[in-house]
């Protein structure tokens, strides 16, 4: 099993959330890679050079580098690309709005479960991708 993890899981993550915690607990022992998308890198990057730039304080940078060292990153590759537009007309043929970046990450692997915290990750499970939403519907 795969496990992909999103801005948000990683985000909660790194605040100690104690569902984020658990929910790696639960996998540790089925799970054969965990993953992050260069799209979630970039998310990722952003709100640490951010601070950087506000703030003066490297020690997010620091922080977001070293966890970087554990995941196994993957592209935005023209196949994932392709999928994302295929999935992104079937919502759009329901009526369903998901933001492109989210749509990006959930196709950057295959058969993966996507843990995040991330509500508009919801629509996905419709069309089959396995997301685990902790935000208190799901158990961990």
């Amino acid at each position: 099993m795969k496990v992909v993890l999103d801005t948000s899981f990683l985000i909660e993550l790194r605040r100690g959330n104690k569902k984020a915690v658990n929910a790696l607990e639960k996998r540790k022992t089925e799970c054969e890679d965990v993953i992050v998308s260069s799209l979630t890198v970039y998310e990722l990057l952003a709100g640490a050079n951010y601070v950087w730039k506000k703030h003066g304080d490297a020690r997010e940078m620091m922080v977001v580098e070293d966890m970087l060292k554990y995941l196994t990153m993957v592209p935005i590759d023209l196949d994932a690309a392709r999928k994302a537009s295929n999935v992104n007309a079937e919502l759009m043929l329901r009526g369903v709005s998901v933001p492109d970046l989210d749509v990006l990450i959930a196709c950057s692997a295959e058969n993966a479960e996507i843990l995040t915290f991330d509500k508009d990750f919801t629509p996905l499970k419709d069309l089959g991708f396995e997301i685990a939403l902790l935000d208190g519907e799901d158990e961990f």
